[in-house]
């Protein structure tokens, strides 16, 4: 038996998808996988007919006894995954689909795909769903195929010596800037450190600071100097945002952790209970509450914290959750656990 995990190319070196989809894949070829190369490109612009060929000349080494990982969506459309999953079906006995994220919930105006999605993910073995909760939603929507759950991101990174952080009453937020609307009106004491690309005539406060976009391991050596990582989501046009936070898995979630510094996160949030078993941040109600934490935590508490968060950074950097799963799907599927 042969294995094998597809990966995203083609998009923008900001592509947090693509980011997520090639630490999983190289996390998945050091277990002794192969990869399968999805490119991005206009699907739109070819027949059926070369769909059909250019999907063929993606999986000529996949024969009927090989395992099949697909990290869905391929942000090609639901007419590529479709007939993309139906190609690997046909080829293998063994099919899991990884989802990342789930369009339909995702944008407001994709609501009315959600039908096509779960009909392409019931060709899989297993499905591997950010949450419990969107695990039994998509069950209640018709998802008719065993589904496993993951527990967070891992974060590969080839930053060397990363120090301690230090205690600093300064939150961070990796996100942009155009998807979260609290940014731009940050009246608060302590202050916000942004990563994304500014938007034109915005003026920073003597509390916002726009850092620009970063480069995933400049990112990890920003992060690493100190403070607090919030994690922190609001609804925007096509987008609620909020509502699919408490089932989507943050990548950023994983990056502040492998950075080494702490959580704040809204309420909520899918990955709440992680933060709350592990002691490794805040679980707030409002921004309000936030800025009062940072406002009184103490340096003790804060080195507690990052005891507790050093664990779990040494565990994402080698990229432990993954692997775990990994061996998951296998018994899974061979063993029936």
């Amino acid at each position: 038996m042969k294995k094998f995990i597809t990966n995203l190319y083609g998009q923008s070196e900001q592509s947090t998808a693509m980011l997520a989809q090639h630490m999983v894949a190289q996390i998945a070829k050091n277990e002794g996988y192969s990869e399968i190369s999805v490119p991005a490109f206009p699907v739109t612009s070819d027949s059926e007919s070369e769909l059909l060929k250019r999907i063929d000349g993606m999986l000529p080494a996949v024969t009927s006894k090989d395992l099949v990982l697909a990290q869905l969506p391929s942000w090609n459309g639901i007419a590529f995954d479709e007939v993309f999953l139906r190609k690997i079906r046909s080829r293998t006995q063994k099919l899991v689909v990884f989802i990342h994220d789930f369009v339909p919930l995702m944008f407001d105006n994709n609501s009315y795909l959600f039908e096509r999605y779960l009909d392409a993910y019931n060709l899989a073995d297993l499905v591997i769903v950010p949450s419990e909760k969107m695990g039994a939603m998509l069950v209640e929507h018709g998802l008719n195929v065993p589904y496993k759950v993951q527990t967070i991101w891992d974060h590969l990174t080839c930053v060397e010596g990363l120090s301690k952080p230090e205690f600093k009453r300064e939150i961070q937020f990796a996100g942009n800037m155009g998807r979260f609307p609290f940014i731009k009106e940050w009246n608060y004491q302590n202050d916000l450190l942004v990563y994304s690309n500014r938007f034109d005539n915005f003026a920073e406060s003597e509390t916002l600071h726009i850092k620009g976009w970063k480069h995933d391991d400049q990112l990890l050596r920003e992060l690493n100097q100190g403070g607090f990582g919030l994690v922190w989501s609001e609804n925007i046009e096509n987008q609620s945002e909020r509502e699919y936070s408490e089932m989507n898995v943050s990548f950023k979630f994983s990056s502040y952790l492998a950075a080494g510094i702490p959580l704040i996160v809204n309420r909520g949030l899918a990955k709440q209970s992680f933060v709350e078993s592990q002691g490794i941040g805040l679980v707030a109600d409002s921004l309000e509450e936030v800025n009062e934490y940072v406002s009184n935590i103490n340096a003790d508490e804060y080195q507690r914290l990052l005891q507790n968060v050093a664990g779990i950074s040494t565990l994402i950097q080698d990229g432990f959750f993954t692997k775990k799963l990994l061996i998951e799907i296998e018994e899974f599927l061979f063993m029936n656990v």
